[in-house]
C-alpha cells in the first residue's frame, strides 16, 4: 500500500525523509512515495505525483515552523484533499501545535509529533491495509520496538533547527479571534441542525406513531402488528440518527440500543415452535 509524504523546506524534508525510511520497518508492505524537490514539483506535479496520488490511500504533510504558510504544502494538501478522505490526509506537526495553525490546514486532522498522537496515526495506516493490516496485539508490539529509532532521529533533527522557536507563531489576538469565530460557528451549525432536519421523517414519525395509538387505543392488532408499526418508523429513526450522532453521550446510548432491535414478537415465535414440537 502506498503512503504521499509531502515537505517543503530543508527541515521538513529531513523530517520526511526520517518516516519515510521509518514507516516500513513498523508497517512492512507499505510504500512511502517522497515527493521531489519544491523546484521540481513546479514542472512534474500533474504528471509522476499525480499518478503517484492516485495510488495512494494516506497521505502525509510534514509541517514545520518555516512551512507553515508554503505554497506548496498548501497546494498538495487540497490536492491531497480532493483525492483522498479528509480524515486520511495527516499533517503532522514537528515543534510546534494545533493552536499555531491557521488557513486550510486546519480543517485536516492533525498529528503532533509525539509517541500517543503518532502511534495513532501508524493505526490508521494500518488500518487501510485491509487484509493486510496488522492485529493490535502485532501493532503494538511492532511500535514499542522501533518508535524509540524514529524519536531519536527526529529528536537530533529538531535540535538542529535555527534559533527563534521560542518566539510565538501567532498572537493572542488571532487565538482570540479564532475562539471567537470557532464559537459563532458552533452556534450557527446548531442553528442549522436544527432546521435542516428532512421534514417527510418528521411527517412519517408522526404517521405510524398517531396510527400506533389510535390501532391500541380500539384493541386492534397484535404484539406483531405493533412492532411492524415500530419497523416502519425505521427509515425515518436511521435519518435522524445520522444527523444527530454523536451530540451527547446518553443519545448515543440510545442510538446502540436501537440498532440491535430485532422487531419480532419473541413470544410467538417461541410458542409456534412449541405448537410444531407437539405430537398430538
Amino acid at each position: 500500500m502506498k503512503v504521499f509524504i509531502s515537505w517543503s523546506g530543508s527541515n521538513s524534508k529531513k523530517l520526511a525523509e526520517a518516516i519515510r525510511d521509518w514507516l516500513p520497518t513498523v508497517l512492512q508492505l507499505i510504500k512511502p512515495y517522497f515527493t521531489p524537490s519544491d523546484i521540481e514539483k513546479g514542472t512534474r506535479w500533474s504528471t509522476d505525483i499525480a499518478k503517484e496520488l492516485e495510488s495512494s490511500k494516506v497521505g502525509i504533510l510534514c509541517i514545520t515552523r518555516d512551512n507553515l504558510h508554503s505554497d506548496w504544502v498548501m497546494f498538495e494538501a487540497g490536492a491531497l484533499s480532493k483525492s483522498l478522505d479528509k480524515a486520511h490526509v495527516c499533517p503532522v506537526l514537528f515543534g510546534i501545535h494545533n493552536t499555531d495553525l491557521a488557513g486550510p490546514l486546519k480543517q485536516f486532522q492533525t498529528t503532533e509529533f509525539n509517541k500517543e498522537d503518532f502511534k495513532k496515526l501508524v493505526a490508521v495506516i494500518n488500518n487501510k491495509m485491509d487484509e493486510n493490516k496488522l492485529v493490535p496485539k502485532v501493532l503494538d508490539s511492532v511500535f514499542e520496538k522501533w518508535w524509540p529509532e524514529l524519536e531519536t532521529k527526529v529528536t537530533a533533527i529538531l535540535a538542529e533547527l535555527d534559533g527563534d522557536s521560542q518566539e510565538p507563531i501567532r498572537s493572542e489576538r488571532d487565538l482570540l479571534e479564532e475562539i471567537l469565530e470557532l464559537s459563532r460557528m458552533t452556534l450557527r451549525g446548531t442553528r442549522r441542525d436544527i432546521s435542516s432536519i428532512h421534514p417527510e421523517s418528521i411527517t412519517q414519525l408522526l404517521r405510524e406513531y398517531i396510527t400506533l395509538h389510535d390501532e391500541n387505543v380500539a384493541g386492534i392488532g397484535s404484539y406483531q402488528d405493533t412492532l411492524d408499526h415500530l419497523a416502519e418508523m425505521k427509515q425515518a429513526m436511521e435519518y435522524l440518527i445520522r444527523h444527530t450522532r454523536g451530540k451527547t453521550p446518553e443519545l448515543n446510548k440510545f442510538i446502540k440500543q436501537y440498532e440491535v432491535l430485532t422487531f419480532k414478537h419473541e413470544k410467538q415465535e417461541k410458542s409456534s415452535t412449541e405448537d410444531i414440537d407437539t405430537p398430538f
